[in-house]
């Protein structure tokens, strides 16, 4: 399976539908303009692969492995996969591509009773909590947990500061 390549971040431009009616010449302008389109359409959504993280671990912004187009937070919604209970080892990178090696226990004892994974929107920091429960007891929360993270990368048609429009 080949891998879809640009050799530059494509944008969507407005093509007057009276530019490509019928009994309309097709014009070399509105097909350039119609394959640009198609071009942005194929790398407007994409699903990108982040890594492993711990809490209090970043994910950063992803650049397109299509074309280098450099992502900001409002574009990513990142989706995290639990995947441990457990922190990972010392000896751990944010971020690397395979399962890393596991802390040798947990922070709490007991039964898992609850587990929260959160990726701040904002600025991609993650947050997990895995609580424990000893019957009989009380509830234990740590900070325990390791996630496997995809990011859905929305790209802007334009790039324009917010509150900026133009023509």
């Amino acid at each position: 399976m080949s891998q879809l390549l640009l050799s530059a971040i494509p944008g969507f431009v407005d093509v007057p539908d009276s530019s490509i009616s019928a009994n309309q010449p097709l014009t070399d302008y509105s097909m350039i303009k119609i394959s640009q389109n198609a071009k942005f359409a194929a790398v407007r959504p994409e699903v990108i692969y982040m890594g492993f993280y711990a809490n209090g671990n970043t994910v950063p912004v992803p650049a397109s492995p299509v074309d280098g187009y450099q992502y900001s937070y409002p574009e990513c919604l990142f989706i995290p996969v639990f995947v441990s209970s457990r922190a990972p080892a010392p000896g751990f990178t944010p971020g690397q591509a395979t399962f890393p090696a596991l802390s040798n226990s947990n922070s709490g004892a007991g039964q898992i009773y609850r587990w929260v994974v959160d990726i701040n929107d904002a600025n991609g920091l993650v947050t997990t909590v895995v609580s424990y429960y000893v019957g009989g007891g009380a509830e234990t929360p740590t900070n325990d947990g390791t996630v496997k993270v995809y990011c859905l990368s929305t790209r802007s048609s334009v790039n324009l500061p917010l509150g900026v429009l133009s023509d």
